[in-house]
């Protein structure tokens, strides 16, 4: 079978999708993904990869819409995002500079199934115009609803081009990102599957890494925040960091730390890392509140600080679950002080909480046991 992959251009989107990947290419099938900005990232994982939109750049489209559509980022993105069809212009402009060269990559593969994470409506045009079936990935907890919809009203010039019906299809399968107890405010979509996390391959040097005696405290922020908001956070955060009787390790992909030098004496900078392996080297982690990054923390039952930049609105549902379960504590980056990072640490309630909810990850089917289900079923 030929499987499509298809992520929008932000490694939060991508790096979830590639143990899914995986499990199809491990059980003998044809695995291409497409996505845009990133693409070397996936495949540093070993798998094909096209990058459909060379020039894309994520700040640029954000950038774009609060030009055309002032009425939008005063409004709309002024407000936790809850329902994302409210969102429908934002997601459709990261989408748009995807389409084109997604369904020439669909002609050419031809596909069997395509799987596309949340954010890629493109991912239905593809399925739409190889007349196959879709999967979904869901991101956090957030809701599905009328959201492909609205995206694709902002796009209705592809349907004519490529001569495609009017609406697209739904997928056949969903399959959440969080377990059931962090379904709180809405019935699931799908079906769940294990959190396997994915941060890429790391030479460790000679020994392998173990957690330090004095406590090690993880710093990351995704790989948009930083660049749509500017350094604000990590610098309040550092600030805080600079009083706290422990070190903390700032991993924050590619940006250049330069503008936040010189750095607080117990604190560093690493740049890019596998993370869910520093993770189990830290006595705690402070990061945006991605659902990618809620997940990697419980995984490996590391206490987090969900603080991301006040102005972030897309991390509600993620922050409302971790409050609700007491698998985290929940502050934004502004408000983040050394009494509250010292709790963070010393707070052993934290990670039973999250073990608990680990077991409950862990019983859930694995990636290689949901492509058996999805060929079974599709």
């Amino acid at each position: 079978m030929k499987v499509l992959f298809v992520s929008s251009p932000g490694l939060g989107h991508l790096l979830p999708m590639i143990p899914l990947a995986w499990a199809f290419r491990a059980s003998g099938h044809d695995v291409v993904i497409a996505t845009a900005e990133h693409a070397h990232r996936a495949a540093q994982a070993g798998l094909e990869v096209v990058d459909i939109a060379p020039h894309f750049s994520s700040v640029a489209a954000f950038e774009q819409v609060a030009k055309d559509r002032p009425d939008f980022v005063t409004t709309v993105a002024t407000r936790p995002a809850i329902d994302l069809a409210e969102w429908g212009v934002q997601i459709a402009a990261v989408n748009r500079p995807l389409i084109d060269g997604l369904l020439t990559l669909t002609d050419d593969f031809k596909p069997d199934l395509v799987v596309y994470e949340q954010g890629a409506t493109a991912g239905l045009f593809a399925a739409a115009r190889a007349g196959v079936p879709s999967v979904q990935r869901n991101h956090g907890a957030f809701a599905t609803g009328g959201m492909h919809d609205a995206i694709a009203s902002y796009l209705g010039d592809f349907f004519e081009k490529y001569d495609l019906p009017k609406s697209l299809p739904k997928p056949d399968v969903i399959i959440e990102s969080f377990p059931p107890s962090m379904i709180l405010d809405r019935a699931p979509e799908g079906w769940f599957m294990q959190w396997v996390p994915y941060g890429g391959g790391e030479v460790h040097g000679d020994r392998w890494p173990t957690a330090p005696e004095r406590p090690q405290v993880a710093v990351s922020m995704g790989t948009i925040e930083l660049q749509a908001f500017g350094l604000g956070a990590a610098e309040s955060i550092i600030a805080a960091a600079a009083e706290v009787d422990a070190d903390f390790v700032l991993a924050l992909g590619d940006l250049d730390t330069t503008p936040l030098q010189p750095l607080p004496s117990n604190v560093r900078a690493i740049g890019w890392t596998t993370l869910h392996r520093l993770l189990r080297q830290c006595a705690a982690v402070v990061h945006h509140g991605s659902g990618g990054m809620i997940m990697t923390s419980i995984e490996s039952c590391t206490p987090q600080l969900l603080a991301p930049d006040a102005r972030d609105m897309f991390q509600h549902s993620g922050r409302d679950a971790v409050r609700k379960l007491g698998v985290g504590l929940v502050s934004t980056a502004d408000q983040v002080t050394p009494e509250l990072l010292t709790e963070l640490i010393r707070d052993e309630k934290l990670a039973r909480q999250m073990k608990v909810v680990r077991d409950e990850v862990h019983s859930l089917p694995s990636p290689a046991e949901t492509v058996r289900r999805i060929i079974a079923e599709i």
